[in-house]
């Protein structure tokens, strides 16, 4: 189990034109945030937002009990999904019959392995984003988790949108992003379905927070007959103030840039402007259900050590100091969309402890993704737990158990 995965680790490490990709998108990102952090007091924002998740945890359960209620009074139809499982049949159903819906990348959908499920039962799904649809198209985990395409190299991105678009396309990425935004318009404008994540849910109102670039949100969330969104409880924060700052946090941390260009809430929409008579839908969706995903956090939320992994904004702002991350990108992940330290936590619950314990061995315990963290998730700690249950059963890579044997019969780990 380790040999192969160690083996296929090695095999990417070799591919130079994936590490030259991931030099030059770290150092892009590296660039920008240190003009974000520069400009505009980040580093207290992202303090105050920490302590505001950390002292919301213990109350979590409450906040989302809270967000549903506050989701219903709206008109929106809320869905609980104990497991990924349950989470796809869930949308199966809100989209049967369809022949296609339309997409704004989340994480969340990943973990489920939702495109899959859906694509199996016939319903064609378009990735909406210029590196999700990139990778849907390529067959590629993602290289990063706000950044999915960001490690791979423009000749390779060319070639695949040449096939999509039936002509050659330069290797220019105005030119490709232009193409995709034609294509992605195009998609938007026929489906009748479209499927989001969120970044955050505020409690006190049921809204929820989206945010992007490149504006594809708009697309899928407002043109489309029936909206469904997948969040796992863990988006679910106390009100519009803490997803406020979460939104000025985020996008320094995840892309290095000092805003997201598209922040914006999703609500039901309704008109009131004939003698201020609430008509619900206007111009917005028929129908907007939200489904909350548990899929193992609850589980997590009870555990003293992997509850920390709730904290988590799922930034990827670590995998960037990450001395693996930066030889092999996504690859630092065995299973699910949850790479790096800061995603053996997630996998463990998601994925089972096989797949933890391969990320859990991999990582190097350097300590440079808590460093960064800005909310100071231990992952190190959580990496070093991992660790210990997969020992109990006997998951240790087979040179760390030879040492092991050879400390204890002689004490050195080189034996005789």
């Amino acid at each position: 189990m380790f040999e192969e995965h160690f083996d296929r680790l090695l095999g990417v490490a070799g591919d130079l034109e994936h590490r030259e990709a991931i030099v030059r998108a770290t150092q892009h990102y590296e660039a920008r945030k240190r003009r974000s952090m520069e400009r505009f007091k980040v580093e207290e924002w992202a303090r105050e937002l920490r302590e505001l998740r950390r002292g919301s945890l213990g109350r979590l359960m409450d906040l989302v009990r809270e967000a549903m209620d506050a989701m219903r009074d709206q008109g929106m139809h809320v869905h609980w999904a104990s497991t990924a499982e349950e989470a796809r049949r869930i949308i199966y159903e809100l989209v049967e019959g369809e022949e296609e819906v339309v997409k704004v990348k989340s994480l969340t959908t990943e973990e489920v392995d939702l495109n899959e499920y859906l694509e199996e039962r016939g319903v064609k799904v378009w990735e909406t984003d210029v590196g999700a649809l990139l990778m849907q198209l390529l067959g590629w985990r993602p290289s990063h988790p706000t950044g999915v395409s960001i490690t791979v190299p423009r000749q390779r991105a060319a070639e695949a949108y040449s096939r999509l678009a039936g002509r050659r396309l330069p290797d220019d990425p105005k030119q490709l992003v232009a193409f995709v935004r034609g294509f992605v318009r195009e998609r938007a404008l026929r489906a009748r379905v479209g499927i989001s994540g969120a970044n955050a849910i505020a409690a006190d109102t049921g809204l929820i927070y989206l945010l992007t670039n490149e504006a594809n949100d708009r697309l899928v969330t407002t043109l489309v007959e029936r909206h469904i969104v997948l969040a796992g409880i863990e988006k679910v924060m106390p009100d519009r103030y803490s997803c406020e700052l979460y939104s000025k946090v985020m996008p320094v941390y995840a892309t290095g840039g000092a805003f997201a260009s598209f922040t914006g809430t999703i609500g039901v929409s309704r008109s009131s402007d004939i003698e201020r008579v609430v008509v619900s839908p206007a111009s917005g969706p028929s129908e907007l259900h939200v489904v909350l995903l548990d899929n193992g956090r609850t589980r997590m939320l009870e555990d003293p050590v992997f509850r920390e992994a709730l904290v988590c904004i799922k930034c990827g702002g670590c995998l960037y100091n990450c001395p693996v991350w930066r030889v092999v990108g996504g690859h630092f992940s065995s299973e699910g969309p949850y790479m790096g330290g800061f995603g053996v936590a997630l996998t463990l619950f998601t994925r089972g402890l096989k797949a933890a314990a391969l990320q859990a061995y991999t990582c190097t315990l350097c300590g440079r993704c808590r460093d960064e963290c800005p909310m100071g998730v231990d992952v190190p700690g959580m990496v070093m737990r991992v660790r210990e249950l997969a020992a109990v059963e006997g998951l240790v890579p087979e040179g760390i158990r030879r040492a092991a044997d050879n400390i204890a019969s002689t004490g050195s780990p080189y034996g005789q």
